[in-house]
């Protein structure tokens, strides 16, 4: 049986975390609880401020709710598919630069960390199925990939100069006192070393931590092993997360004497989500304070601990969506997204590996190599997966979405959207471990966010457009946590300034170039911590972190209408 996770509410600043509680002691951070899906991930894989599309709809700010004849219409309003005149096709690939600076609560905890990823940003054809002089002047259908989210970042951290008592050794012994369920090399009659990982991952970072020599046990319990009570330890710790979230797309729209566009989207929903974090320690003594070789033979120098997760899935929704057009120069537009209902499975993996110098005589015969270091190779945990009938099931907020949009001597469009999107209404249906809700959690942290996207559109010359836009999504938590530290980085506000040209080769071929440059702040967070409300000066915590996200994204669109 797997650990039932719960939230706690620790320390004046309601230290928010997913975790598991024994007693009076929470544990949590980025380091841990990589073996399950938590309700961080959940909210997520749920946050968008829709920054992507066609080059045209984002460099406008993707203020296309009221606007239409779009690939980026089918994941927005779908009434938009109505406006086509003609079928089109078009495909969008983006290049993106992105940098994730990260600073510590010590003046040496300063990091910046990039990444640079191709991919797809939309891609699609529409086609005019029917044409009339009727009540109904035409029907569009299509199919359409629309990039909702990207989660490609990489992210490095440090602290320096803690004591010993702040390790993750001390924290892995601290869980493994704590909890009577840890398995122990004396219950199962092992040798050293021998230590089986069990059917439960939440234990396998604390054997992990055994069978590199972190931590050991006795009939007296779980202790610290191969680090001085004076070792100095500094910290480091890498994450790097990839993948995105894309929608397919089915897609109708009907245009009724160019006054009312009626739309509906049947939308699938693809999720494919990698984390591997890097945790690692150097123990180093000030002259004169260094361990005696006869009373602590084996001494660790350093210790490095990954993991990865994968998440991948898949999620239907429905959208609807209607546009009035009054007048010529007016359009006003409304659409739905009921909750995505997803489908998720779960790969989970680890593995440890370290330096210890022998500086005594060898009492265990180990193999040691001519520099006095023992020949150790990495430890690596089983795989864990939650597939088939132990699935994950959660479901995404609902949004409405409402714009409007002018167009001024029939060369200038002006546009603004408003989205509304409710992220306390993120529910996990159902999951392998008997119990487990995030429901209250979910209720308590998060609110309902307001997304505002404008953009504009000029004709310089019949050929020739220029456009820019602005996106900006406000806060989803609740102000009494906007200061909360959480267990991992939640983005909580974004915005994006964005810019594109487009050309007019001939009535049948056009390109589109856009330019999105974005912010998006994160909470804070811990690598690690032991948090005891009874006693806390046994309190064991890492330094607290706080990374935001800037983002370059270039994107062209290829498109042709026949």
């Amino acid at each position: 049986m797997r650990k039932i996770y719960s939230i706690a509410a620790t320390l004046a600043m309601a230290l928010m975390t997913i975790n598991t509680s024994y007693a009076q002691i929470d544990f949590g951070g980025t380091a841990i609880n990589n073996d399950i899906v938590g309700w961080g991930d959940l909210y997520e894989m749920s946050f968008t401020s829709r920054n992507y599309g066609t080059a045209r709809s984002m460099a406008m700010g993707n203020a296309f709710t009221a606007l239409g004849a779009d690939m980026v219409s089918a994941s927005m309003n779908p009434a938009g598919i109505g406006m086509y005149v003609s079928s089109d096709a078009s495909i969008s690939p983006i290049m993106q630069f992105t940098k994730s600076p990260t600073s510590g609560a010590d003046k040496f905890g300063n990091f910046k960390d990039h990444s640079e990823r191709f991919g797809l940003s939309s891609a699609g054809a529409v086609f005019t199925v029917y044409k009339g002089s009727g009540t109904v002047t035409n029907v569009n259908v299509g199919f359409a990939y629309n990039r909702l989210a990207d989660f490609n970042q990489n992210t490095s951290l440090a602290s320096y100069g803690y004591d010993a008592n702040n390790s993750l050794a001390n924290f892995f012994c601290t869980l493994a006192n704590a909890d009577e369920n840890m398995p122990t090399p004396i219950a199962e009659g092992k040798d050293a070393g021998s230590l089986s990982f069990g059917y439960d991952p939440f234990y396998w970072g604390p054997v992990l931590a055994y069978k590199n020599g972190l931590i050991n046990n006795d009939d007296q319990g779980w202790f610290v092993d191969r680090i001085g009570e004076n070792a100095t330890v500094d910290q480091f710790s890498a994450v790097e997360t990839r993948g995105s979230l894309g929608e397919y797309a089915l897609t109708a729209g009907m245009n009724i004497k160019d006054f009312i566009y009626i739309g509906a989207t049947l939308g699938i929903e693809s999720l494919n989500y990698m984390r591997e974090v890097y945790y690692g320690e150097n123990y180093s003594y000030a002259p004169g304070t260094e361990p005696a070789g006869d009373v602590m033979p084996y001494q660790l120098e350093y210790m490095n601990y990954s993991q990865r997760t994968r998440l991948t899935g898949t999620g239907i929704n429905f959208k609807i969506g209607v546009t009035a057009r009054p007048v010529e120069w007016l359009r006003i537009g409304v659409a739905y997204h009921t909750p995505t209902l997803y489908t998720m499975t779960l790969r989970y993996g680890g593995e440890m590996w370290n330096g210890t110098k022998s500086v005594g005589s060898n009492p265990e015969n180990y193999d040691i190599n001519k520099n006095g270091y023992v020949r150790d190779i990495p430890v690596a945990t089983p795989i864990w997966e939650d597939a088939g009938n132990y699935t994950w099931e959660y479901r995404t907020p609902s949004r409405l979405l409402t714009g409007v949009a002018v167009t001024l001597a029939k060369r200038v469009i002006l546009s603004a959207d408003y989205e509304r999107s409710w992220y306390q209404s993120i529910r996990l249906q159902s999951s392998p471990i008997y119990g487990l809700s995030y429901t209250d959690t979910m209720k308590e942290c998060f609110k309902g966010s307001n997304t505002v996207r404008v953009g504009a559109e000029g004709y310089v010359l019949p050929f020739l457009s220029l456009r820019a836009g602005y996106i900006w999504s406000g806060s989803t938590l609740r102000d009494e946590y906007k200061d909360a530290v959480f267990t991992h980085p939640l983005p909580t506000e974004q915005w994006y300034a964005t810019a594109g040209v487009g050309l007019k080769f001939n009535e049948y071929i056009y390109l589109d170039v856009a330019y999105q440059y974005g912010t998006t702040k994160y909470s804070q967070y811990q690598t690690f911590y032991a948090v005891d409300s009874e006693y806390p000066e046994y309190d064991i915590q890492s330094n607290l972190f706080t990374t935001k996200t800037n983002r370059h994204i270039a994107v062209v669109t290829l498109g042709v209408r026949f």
